[in-house]
This record gives C-alpha cells, structure tokens and sequence, in this order.
C-alpha cells in the first residue's frame, strides 16, 4: 500500500511527466527527461514507474480516472438507490458534454496525441494505450448497457466502440490543428452519439 508521502510523490512525478509530453512533445519522453523535469534522479523515478510505459499507463490511468469521476458528478447516484442505473437520453446528453468539454483544453489534447506518437514506434506504449481505450470502451459500454439492458454484450462494446471513435476523433477534427468547432458540427456529435447510445 502506497503512503500518503508515496502518492503525493507519485503525483508530482506524474505531473511533471504530463508537463514534458504537452510542453517538449514525445521527442523529449525518455525517463531522463521526465526525472529532470520532476527534478529527481532516475533511480527515484524508477523507483515508483520501473520502464517508460509503466509512466506512460499511470498517465493515462489517471486521466482516465480523472474523466471518469467528472462523468460521475454529471450523473448522480443510481436512480432507484439499488445500484440499478437507468440512463435517461438528458443523462447522456450530459456526459457528452461532459467528455466534450474535456476537449476544449488544448493541453489535455496534446497530451493525447503525444502518447499516440510514441505508441507508433514503442510496442510497450502501444499496449498500454490498447489497454487505456479497452478500459474506456468498457466503461462506455456500461453505459449502454444502461440505456438498452437487453442488448447482448457484443452489441454492446461495438456501440461504445463507435461512440468512442467519434469522441475520440472529434478531439483531432475539432482542435487548433484540425477545422476547429462549429455549434452545428457539435450537435451532430452529440446527435450521432446519442442514437449510438440509446437506440434510436
């Protein structure tokens, strides 16, 4: 178990680990560039995350983490107090904005799309960001399964899948380097993701 001191520790590396990937780009994420900027030695920073990819998950992890606990305060507790969710279409309506909104913070874009770079030459950050989306596939596909419980499985994770995708790739299209965001263009997101959702 992690001390309280550990985990603060553990935090501040992980921030300084963000603030290289969005700041210098992956051209600058070896572990002695990420130790320097949390200004500790590399033994120490291995000391919590052993290789590049352990960083690069615990990065992730705790964006993940971060995203789902904002997709919690947007939803409230179950609606019938029994741990049965329902998930009405405003719900959803919702954590799109939700998850939406999250894109308009150019650094947490770039932070993204500096852990893909990585990923397409590194098969260890590749996994780890295979693992990320799987983790976030699944807990989008909880969220259907919310919406339409009489769906099998398969259907499902391929409707989080395409939701996914769409979120996901309305962050390239709709940031600074992409044709930027326009009210029509969000609604249609919002629209086609919500059909994906809920059926319609």
């Amino acid at each position: 178990m992690t001390s309280t001191k550990g985990a603060q520790r553990q935090a501040e590396l992980l921030d300084a680990a963000e603030r290289v990937l969005t700041t210098r780009g992956n051209a600058n994420a070896a572990l002695r560039d990420f130790a320097a900027e949390a200004s500790v030695r590399i033994g120490h920073l291995q000391h919590y995350f052993p290789t590049r990819a352990d960083l690069i998950r615990a990065v992730l992890d705790r964006a993940l983490r971060r995203s789902l606990e904002r997709l919690s305060a947007a939803t409230g507790p179950d609606a019938d107090g029994a741990g049965n969710r329902t998930l009405t279409r405003a719900d959803s309506e919702r954590l799109l904005g939700v998850l939406l909104a999250e894109q308009d913070d150019p650094t947490c874009v770039r932070l993204y799309m500096e852990i893909w770079a990585i990923a397409v030459s590194d098969e260890q950050i590749a996994a780890v960001v295979q693992e990320f989306y799987g983790k976030y596939v699944g807990h989008v596909a909880e969220l259907v399964a919310c919406a339409q419980p009489r769906l099998p499985e398969s259907r499902r994770t391929a409707l989080a899948e395409a939701v996914v995708s769409l979120i996901e790739g309305a962050s390239v299209v709709r940031s600074t380097i992409g044709v930027g965001r326009s009210a029509e263009g969000h609604h249609e997101i919002v629209r086609t993701a919500l059909a994906l959702i809920h059926g319609e």
